[in-house]
């Protein structure tokens, strides 16, 4: 689903809210299966290095997100305590 976000004229899309909430746990998740692939399998094997470079990936993509959102929540927080209360 998109739509285009009226304030800064961009396009966003829009998520289920608990989708939203899983996807740094999901991607960490994913990230920690691949590593583990890796045990299985063998460092040696021919996808050794395939599944360690995707779960190392996945687990810096579960951290950006989570710091992403971090910031944006304290952006979010400062914006409106300097807001001007309108009554």
């Amino acid at each position: 689903m998109e739509h285009l976000d009226r304030v800064q004229g961009k396009k966003t899309m829009w998520l289920p809210e608990p989708v939203y909430k899983a996807l740094p746990t999901a991607y960490a998740v994913i990230g920690v299966a691949f590593i583990l692939g890796v045990l299985y399998v063998g460092p040696n094997a021919p996808m050794g290095n395939v599944y360690l470079g995707l779960g190392m990936l996945s687990i810096l993509a579960a951290v950006t997100v989570s710091i992403w959102r971090g910031r944006h929540k304290q952006d979010r927080a400062q914006v409106d305590t300097d807001d001007p209360q309108t009554d």
